[in-house]
This record gives structure tokens, C-alpha cells and sequence, in this order.
């Protein structure tokens, strides 16, 4: 059912353009959007402030763990939006983007919001991630691709539909309205507001990004959380910095702005001008190369012992007891890192433990 004065978009990233801050204020601010005329589906986001958006309201997971569109749930979707007072529904998901020609078949009316990131920025922001959250212990790999599939797959979009159905933006502070995302997102709707964003899944310090790496090595699953939670508060490192050589940066910048100029003209997208021109005349960061001095590395830990308390202590016990693949020498700093005070904190909570738990025993025996 297609109704003239409703309007659908469907923001869908693609993977690394502040799809979580996105999310995450989307999320926080229904009321907001609902007083605007747009309705935004609720979803959950997890304790780091990241989502995977609207995907879960209309596609389900099929015995492989493939995302599987479920009809009767998008047709209610629709059918309740169309009925209702809103002027426009507003989705967000990173997984919409490998869907957009099913989504496309599916709501006819739907337009789509795509940013465009530099492809470099794009790397140095996912191995940052993989480190973070995905036991990453290798070496950023910096070869070059001869292609950039996600635009590929806009211009494979347009040519099936319609160039006025695809809404690009360039991602970046200076490119934004207003400085932000998410403002830059609503103008779209024609909706005017500054949003105030949150801070989501923050990258590391350089500093702390050469630990975790290092830490990843012991796979403790129990602790991941928490020391990435920790380590994205630690700011007495470097933060503006790149893991890519200056002169190789500098070149692949250029090969790529190449193949985003190109896209662009089949995108009709002149939006994009603004980037290809700053990646032809690159300007990166500084260069540091991975590796870890031991200042630097107990700067870390005793940040991180500061945070973790107890569980520190906890967390040296494990890496003692774990075979160091990689640095002995850094393995027996960590361990000899832990303040004596929270070895005895923990057996004092432990002894506390114990005792509330022969108490609770005795009342009820004594009942």
C-alpha cells in the first residue's frame, strides 16, 4: 500500500559511519521525533551504547544464522504506520545496507540514507574494533583493495531503481550540518535541531589499542568486557594518530578518491566532490608504528587497576596461569603490576562472602 503524504527512509549505513551514535540517540529521543511527525521502531541497545537498530522488528534468523525477512511483520509495520498520525517512518540498521534491493522490492516508497567515509579512515576505524572486541592480536594490514564494494553496490542500486531513492551524505565533523550526525541525518527529514550526541564505542588512545592488542592473546571471554569498557576511558595517551606509513596513506588516498569520483558520476552524487577532493590532497596523521614501549605499557595498567579494583588482581591470577605466546617480558610487568591491596581486598570480599553465606544458614536452621 503506497500512500502519497507518508514518507519512508531507511538509514542503513553502511559499516563505520556512526551508525551506533546514531542508534543510540535515536533510541533516546523517540518523543522528540514523535512531536516531529516520525515515528522511529524502539529497539535496545547494549551496555557500550551499540544496536543492531530495527533489523530484529523485521527480519528474523534462519536455522544458518542468515537474516531472513519476515512479511507478515513488515506488512503489519507498515499497515500500523500508514493508520497512524505519523508523516514518517525513520529505520536504522547497519544490515538494512546488504538488503536494500529486498527492502526497495518490498516498500516501493522507501528512500535510503548511505554516508561515505574515506576507505582508510574506514580501516584504521575497524581494526580498531576488531581489536576492541574481537581478540585481534595481528598487525594492522594495510594492502590496498582494488575495489570499494559498498559503492559498487549503490551504483548496482540506482541502475535497478532510482537515483532520487538513494540519499548519500559524506561522513565526517567538517562535513556534517552542524558538526553532528544525527543533525545531519533529521535535515534530511527536514527536521532542523542540534543534537547533543553521546559518546558510543569510542576508539582507543594508541597506547591502549598496543595493550588490548597484546591482552587479546590469553581469549579471557569472562574479562572482555570490562577491560574494554575501561581502556575506552583511558585518555593519558596519543589520540590523534595512524597505523598507516604517510607515503603509502598519501597514495592509496589518491587511488581511492579515483573510484569514489567515478561512482559518483554514475551516482549523480556531486554531494561527494567535497571528499574526493580532500583525500586527492590528503593531509594523515601522524604515523606510529606498533609497538609498545614499558612506560607506556604500565601507564595502561596501572589506569586499568585503577578501574578494576578487585577484578585487577583477578585478572593477573588469570594471565599467570595463562602461556604468553607473545612478550614474556610484558607478561611478568602485568603480573608484577598489582598492588598488594587488592589481592587483600579480594580475600576480605571473598571472607565477607563466606560469612553472610554461614549466617544465612544458620538463621535458617535456627527457623
Amino acid at each position: 500500500m503506497e500512500v502519497s503524504n507518508k514518507e519512508i527512509y531507511i538509514h542503513l549505513g553502511p559499516a563505520k559511519t556512526g551508525t551506533s551514535a546514531v542508534q543510540k540517540w535515536l533510541s533516546s529521543n523517540i518523543s522528540f521525533l514523535n512531536e516531529q511527525g516520525v515515528y522511529y521502531p524502539p529497539h535496545s541497545v547494549d551496555i557500550n551504547g551499540v544496536s543492531s537498530g530495527n533489523v530484529r522488528l523485521i527480519y528474523d534468523l534462519d536455522a544458518d544464522k542468515q537474516l531472513c525477512l519476515n512479511e507478515d511483520r513488515l506488512s503489519k509495520m507498515l499497515n500500523d504506520f500508514y493508520k497512524s498520525e505519523y508523516s514518517t517512518l525513520l529505520l536504522s540498521s547497519e544490515f538494512f545496507f546488504k538488503r536494500m534491493t529486498e527492502l526497495k522490492t518490498h516498500i516501493p516508497d522507501a528512500k535510503f540514507i548511505g554516508y561515505i567515509r574515506n576507505p582508510l579512515e574506514i580501516r584504521e576505524s575497524s581494526y580498531n574494533q576488531s581489536v576492541k572486541r574481537h581478540f585481534q592480536t595481528e598487525k594492522i594490514n594495510t594492502g590496498r583493495t582494488k575495489r570499494l564494494p559498498y559503492m559498487d553496490s549503490f551504483v548496482e542500486f540506482i541502475k535497478q531503481f532510482n537515483v532520487d531513492d538513494l540519499h548519500l551524505r559524506v561522513y565526517g565533523e567538517k562535513y556534517f550540518k552542524d558538526g553532528n550526525i544525527v543533525s545531519d541525518l533529521l535535515s534530511i527529514l527536514g527536521i532542523n535541531t542540534q543534537a547533543s550526541l553521546p559518546m558510543v564505542n569510542s576508539s582507543y588512545q594508541f597506547e591502549a589499542l598496543e595493550f588490548k592488542r597484546w591482552f587479546n592473546q590469553f581469549q579471557l571471554h569472562e574479562f572482555q568486557a570490562k577491560v574494554d569498557r575501561a581502556l575506552q576511558g583511558y585518555q593519558e595517551g596519543t589520540s590523534d594518530y595512524s597505523l598507516i606509513p604517510t607515503k603509502q596513506y598519501i597514495e592509496d588516498s589518491v587511488y581511492y578518491s579515483s573510484i569514489i569520483e567515478n561512482s559518483a558520476r554514475e551516482l549523480s552524487a556531486s554531494c561527494l566532490n567535497v571528499l574526493i577532493s580532500d583525500m586527492k590532497f590528503a593531509n594523515p596523521k601522524t604515523f606510529i608504528k606498533q609497538e609498545l614501549k614499558v612506560n607506556d605499557f604500565l601507564s595502561v595498567c596501572h589506569f586499568l587497576q585503577k578501574e578494576l579494583k578487585a577484578d585487577y588482581y583477578l585478572l593477573t591470577k588469570e594471565i599467570q596461569n595463562s602461556a604468553s605466546s607473545d612478550s614474556t617480558h610484558f607478561h611478568k610487568i602485568f603480573i608484577d603490576s598489582c598492588d598488594l591491596k587488592y589481592k587483600y581486598m579480594h580475600k576480605a570480599f571473598k571472607l565477607r562472602l563466606q560469612v553472610k553465606r554461614l549466617l544465612s544458614a544458620i538463621k535458617s536452621v535456627l527457623k
